[in-house]
Order: structure tokens, then C-alpha cells, then sequence
């Protein structure tokens, strides 16, 4: 940093500071602020509240460890991400469950927001204006595995992931990874 900042003031000195200023000035207007698409936001912003209100829904408590977070990249569609727990750890200070109960309420929960946010993306999908009939709209939950033992075959993240033209016919791609 010290460099970069004794550099510019050797060349300020040598070129003068009418022309380091004219340059700076120069480069400042041939940037513009970036325009923004109202209706991609809205339906940005539509999915993302959306995804959190489902997700808080089906896992309760604090299983919603990062709200959901969404964007739109040019060509691909809408992405929004989400971070869960299916279950609370164990605590050694109250009565645990057993490691099937455990798998069978990982499961169960599992199974509901997969459902929900499928269904949600199968009927809203088609609606969005933002994007063309080849993008998509995807989902990609992150799981914590709060119960190692009970659970070592949880994935860490599914992604639900619906193309606009598909979604009446109700194709939908879900991976586990």
C-alpha cells in the first residue's frame, strides 16, 4: 500500500496535478451506474421471502440457520440459497431421542421442504416475467448435520432446480450432494 501510494505521488508530481485530475475525473465519467431491472428484483425478491417463509414453516425452532438469499445471473435464471438444521444437536442435559427417532424426524422434515419448495417452484415459476422460457428458478439448501452419528449419509446440499418451460408439465431436477 505504501508503494502504490509513493508511486502516485511521483507521478502526480511529474505530470502535474491538472493532468492526474483530468485523468481521474476522465475515468470517473466513463463508468455509469449499472441500470436496475425492477421487474427482476420483484421476483428476486418474491422467491426469496417465499423460500423463508417455507422453510420456517416445515423446520421449526431455529432450523433456519441463514435465511434465504437470492439473485438472477444473465442466462441462468433465478438462484436462492438457504441454510438449515433438520434437527438440533444433542444436548447431554436432556433426555435424547434414539438415533432412529432422530432419522426418522431428519427424514420426515427432509421429505416436507423438498415437496414444498417443488411445489412452490412448479406453480410460481411460470409466472415470472423476469425470465425466459430456457432459465430456471433453483433452490440450494444447505443441511447441517448437527447429529453426525445418528446421520452419516444427511448430504450437505440439495438443489431443486425448475426450467420455466418445464414447469407446467412438472418436470423438476433435484440432486443431493
Amino acid at each position: 500500500m505504501l508503494k502504490f501510494a509513493l508511486s502516485f505521488l511521483i507521478a502526480s508530481q511529474s505530470l502535474g496535478a491538472t493532468t492526474v485530475g483530468a485523468l481521474y475525473e476522465g475515468a470517473a465519467r466513463s463508468q455509469t451506474a449499472p441500470t436496475v431491472d425492477t421487474s427482476k428484483k420483484k421476483d428476486v425478491e418474491m422467491l426469496q421471502a417465499a423460500v423463508n417463509d417455507v422453510a420456517s414453516a416445515t423446520v421449526p425452532g431455529f432450523g433456519v440457520l441463514q435465511g434465504a438469499r437470492a439473485t438472477y445471473l444473465d442466462g441462468y435464471g433465478i438462484i436462492a440459497t438457504l441454510e438449515v438444521s433438520l434437527e438440533p444437536p444433542r444436548n447431554p442435559f436432556n433426555v435424547s431421542r434414539s438415533s432412529a427417532e432422530v432419522r426418522t424426524t431428519v427424514e420426515q422434515r427432509r421429505r416436507d421442504l423438498v415437496e414444498k419448495i417443488t411445489k412452490f417452484l412448479v406453480e410460481k415459476t411460470p409466472a415470472l416475467d423476469s425470465i425466459a422460457p430456457s432459465e430456471s428458478c433453483t433452490v440450494i439448501l444447505y443441511l447441517l448435520n448437527a447429529n453426525p452419528v445418528d446421520l452419516p449419509d444427511l448430504p450437505a446440499q440439495l438443489v431443486i432446480s425448475v426450467k420455466k418451460q418445464d414447469a407446467r408439465t412438472g418436470r423438476v431436477a433435484l440432486r443431493a450432494y
